[in-house]
């Protein structure tokens, strides 16, 4: 990691301005939502890091965007209150003409924050 660019401003730096700008607020939000969320890489991607786990990263795609919370769990969790979601095991995708209501994304970094914290409370 560089002195001067994090990697989340280094990775929406390096991707067309527009669509970093759908991003940061999710970034900054998940920031908020998790007290102690430090910079890192997971999976080779930027991502927001939890007592030293991967918490959530979010990438511009092909077809639009996907927040990676490395969790199956965390995914089913909002996938099954919010049916009308794109998903797959691990991701949850969304496009600027649909964007990932923050609600829903505060739930999708909330329960992969309670994972985190329910295995690293358990001996």
């Amino acid at each position: 990691m560089s002195d001067t660019v994090s990697e989340v401003e280094g990775y929406l730096g390096s991707i067309d301005e527009g669509r970093a700008k759908v991003l940061r607020p999710y970034f900054e939000r998940a920031r908020e939502i998790v007290d102690g969320a430090a910079e890192g890489r997971s999976y080779g991607m930027p991502a927001l890091i939890y007592r030293g786990k991967a918490l959530i990263s979010l990438q511009a795609t092909k077809a639009g965007y996907s927040a990676y919370p490395f969790s199956g769990v965390a995914v089913s969790i909002v996938a099954a209150a919010h049916p009308e979601l794109e998903t797959t095991t691990g991701s949850v995708h969304f496009t600027s003409r649909h964007p990932l209501p923050l609600d829903v994304f505060d739930e999708l970094v909330r329960a992969r924050r309670d994972q985190i914290d329910a295995n690293i409370a358990t001996p």
